[in-house]
């Protein structure tokens, strides 16, 4: 996909506990991530929404562009 980003971008939002919880969890595994802050209490991203169309939700961790969705998949 053209404009794709590469390695790993976390989808969150400083406020919740589930994204607070995938930061840590990389921190602690020495991972450099990338962090783009979503809006979640007004207009959803196109990268969040077609990231995670089910529940349009963070965390969502892309790993060379593909999504991995819910904090505790995240963490293992």
């Amino acid at each position: 996909m053209a404009g794709e980003k590469k390695g790993l971008v976390l989808l969150d939002f400083w406020v919740s506990p589930f994204a607070q919880r995938c930061r840590i969890a990389l921190a602690e595994k020495g991972l450099a991530c990338e962090s783009l802050e979503q809006e979640l209490l007004g207009d959803k991203s196109d990268l969040l929404l077609g990231s995670n169309p089910v529940h349009k939700k963070v965390p969502v961790l892309l790993h060379d562009g593909r999504a991995v969705c819910e904090s505790l998949a995240l963490l293992q």
